[in-house]
């Protein structure tokens, strides 16, 4: 027998090792999120670069928002299984020595709409890509997750309601399997018009996330932000802004999240919020 995929590796481990665990559960969830980030069949060669796995803990931080423990248990099941099923003589991809996540909690960032413009605008005057430009604006606007956004047809939007559509159908799959229309900013408006000519609004620009973030992170560093601002980052900044104007149940709806709690989580309080807050009383 020779493995070469990543569901033949889980499988077996599954069958000789996790299923006879108290905790097999919890390490089908953590295989689970594997996938949810890496997709849920690729070959094992991807698996003997140390940058994969660099890329699989970026992923499940910025995509599910967890702690660095969160990630840290979730990358050691898909190493358990690499490891485990190459001591078996299944396959020959050795797991590389990668460091875990620091356990020590890191604040999440969320952008000012000046340093969303400000983003936008190196992204076009500086390194000519207009394309990352006007997804960062849309990003930021509908609080759309990477994954997300990309999978955006023109078929999503509805300008009659002024409303884009995320999740709900084949094409565009959210995290929690729910669809959502989400209100169109005037800001967004000729850019999406401007796309409904294209398949995927955005898709067509980018193979994919990867691409994408690998641009977006030229665009950051270029304009002095460190790595607490990442992609995901944009969809705080919705969170953020939002919070300061309307109700959480609300902004939950848009963010498509199932509980308010998650939703508070991705809310920072800021000076103005604070200001308008106390004008109210």
């Amino acid at each position: 027998m020779s493995l070469s995929q990543w569901p033949e590796i889980r499988a077996y481990t599954w069958k000789h090792r996790w299923s006879r665990q108290k905790s097999k559960r919890t390490v089908s969830k953590r295989c689970d999120r594997i996938e949810h980030s890496a997709g849920s069949s690729f070959a094992l060669r991807k698996m003997k670069k140390v940058e994969w796995w660099h890329d699989l803990q970026t992923d499940i931080l910025e995509e599910d928002q967890v702690s660095h423990a969160t990630v840290n248990r979730a990358v050691s099941v898909a190493s358990c299984a690499l490891r485990f099923t190459y001591k078996a003589g299944l396959h020959s991809v050795k797991c590389p020595e990668f460091d875990p996540l620091p356990e020590d909690e890191c604040r999440q960032s969320f952008y000012s709409k000046d340093q969303v413009d400000k983003l936008a605008f190196i992204a076009t005057d500086i390194f000519d890509r207009k394309e990352l430009s006007e997804a960062i604006i849309f990003s930021a606007y509908t609080g759309a997750r990477q994954g997300e956004f990309l999978r955006i047809k023109s078929t999503d939007i509805d300008l009659t309601t002024n409303v884009v559509f995320i999740g709900g159908s084949k094409h565009n799959q959210t995290k929690n399997r729910k669809g959502r229309p989400v209100p169109i900013h005037d800001k967004l408006k000729p850019i999406i018009k401007n796309r409904l000519s294209n398949n995927y609004l955005f898709g067509d620009d980018w193979n994919n996330k990867d691409q994408l973030y690998k641009a977006f992170k030229k665009v950051r560093k270029y304009v002095g932000f460190d790595e607490t601002y990442c992609w995901h980052s944009l969809r705080h900044s919705f969170a953020t802004w939002a919070g300061a104007v309307d109700h959480p149940r609300n902004i939950m709806a848009a963010l498509g999240h199932s509980s308010v709690v998650t939703t508070l989580k991705y809310c920072k309080a800021t000076d103005e919020g604070l200001h308008s807050m106390v004008s109210k009383l």
